[in-house]
């Protein structure tokens, strides 16, 4: 057998985010457009964009985005949006995910991120790097002639806007919502221009164009129309990409506004909260299909960090014994005091009152997945039965976690 150099992971030069991108489409069976490879060039960061070269052939990728993570009760923190990855089939289990995430973990603990968040489209995989599904999502699908709003909504507030008023509009009601919902990812000038940009035909899945439904300052919807006939019968389909709002009102009009549109008969939208108040809106909710959506996996680069940055619903004290097999730092036993909703963690040689790896404390850590459900799995060990409650008590939210859109 002919002894073989195991490959460079490197970061890219400016000038590679095409090969980059080429590179991550071949393992996802798709080929980038050109206004795809634009798009990516606005958004990568290439000192955080890795590959690994094998032969001067890229044969895994991987990289992060500078996000900042809203958490309950406090200003967001810095956060790693990892994206992009994969591993060509002819160079898999050879540990080249170990070292690319290995290379991106450390990086984002060097900038002082103590959060790691991705989408993962293989999501058994992530566990084993410490990656726990802390941000659930639903997806909602109703047919509009069974949409009936228990109370009127004021419809006639919503406006269509184009582009350039969106543009102006969108961001500081994503942020107002922000502030209030944990979980929701900041988006830069460049992630915001590239989401309302150009919209090409070739990109739309069938449907029509992007439409901008607005009450000014207070919520938005981003939604398209996938037209249908059915024995000559209109039969479209309306896709909420994003639907934001600040007060009740807001969110009711738009909903009622995206229910009720000309030529369709079905409205889906994806990646909703698993409390959103469109469910208890609706009148005939049995008529409402709800399915499990995609999750937002977390990570805890710094778990003391981790753990003092958000705000916490009830005081309690607690020794968490934390195993993490990729960052040793973390593990070991770990006192967490909250005070006056402030909390202080740190190392601590005394009995656990539970025993967890760190993917169930990157579940549990926003709120959005209760310590009880994990421990009734027995995903969690527990030596003090007073224990899981209270840290359920501790981590619950007003507004459970929620982020929208993969990246």
């Amino acid at each position: 057998m002919v002894a073989t150099t195991p490959p460079t992971i490197r970061s890219i030069a400016p000038d590679e985010v095409d090969r980059f991108l080429a590179a991550f489409s071949l393992v996802f069976a798709s080929e980038p457009t050109e206004h795809q490879l634009r798009r990516a060039e606005r958004r990568l960061d290439p000192d955080r964009s890795f590959v690994a070269v094998a032969r001067d052939e890229v044969v895994a990728t991987g990289g992060a985005y500078p996000f900042d993570l809203a958490l309950p009760g406090v200003t967001p923190v810095p956060c790693a949006g990892v994206t992009l990855i994969s591993v060509r089939p002819d160079h898999r289990r050879r540990g080249l995910l170990t070292r690319l995430l290995r290379n991106i973990h450390d990086q984002a603990r060097e900038r002082g991120e103590p959060f790691a968040a991705l989408w993962a489209s293989e999501s058994p995989i992530y566990g084993r790097f410490g990656y726990g599904p802390a941000i659930p999502t639903l997806e909602l699908e109703a047919r509009r002639a069974h949409v009936r709003f228990a109370v009127p909504a004021p419809v006639q507030d919503v406006v269509l806007v184009d582009t350039a008023v969106a543009r102006r509009a969108l961001p500081p009601i994503r942020e107002a919502v922000r502030a209030h919902r944990p979980g929701l990812l900041s988006r830069s000038e460049a992630w915001w221009d590239t989401l309302l940009d150009d919209d090409p035909v070739a990109e739309r899945d069938g449907a029509g164009q992007r439409c901008h439904a607005l009450v000014p300052g207070r919520g938005y919807a981003l939604y398209r129309i996938a037209p249908s006939w059915t024995d000559g019968v209109p039969d479209g389909t309306v896709r909420v990409r994003e639907l934001h709002a600040t007060d009740p009102e807001a969110a009711a009009a738009l909903w009622a506004f995206v229910t009720d549109l000309d030529l369709t008969s079905r409205i889906v939208a994806g990646s909703r909260p698993v409390d959103d108040p469109v469910l208890a809106m609706i009148e005939d909710t049995a008529r409402l299909t709800v399915t499990q959506g995609w999750p937002l996996y977390l990570r805890l680069l710094d778990l003391p960090a981790a753990l003092t940055a958000r705000r916490y619903a009830a005081d309690g004290q607690l020794v968490l014994e934390v195993s993490d097999a990729h960052l040793p730092d973390n593990a070991g036993r770990w006192e967490l005091t909250v005070e006056g909703g402030v909390a202080t963690c740190r190392r601590r040689d005394r009995a656990p009152s539970l025993s967890l790896d760190t993917r169930e404390l990157a579940t549990v850590v926003l709120g959005g997945v209760r310590v009880s459900q994990l421990a009734a799995a027995g995903r969690i060990g527990v030596h003090d039965t007073d224990a899981v409650a209270r840290f359920d008590t501790m981590l619950a939210t007003p507004l459970a976690p929620w982020h929208e859109g993969m990246f």
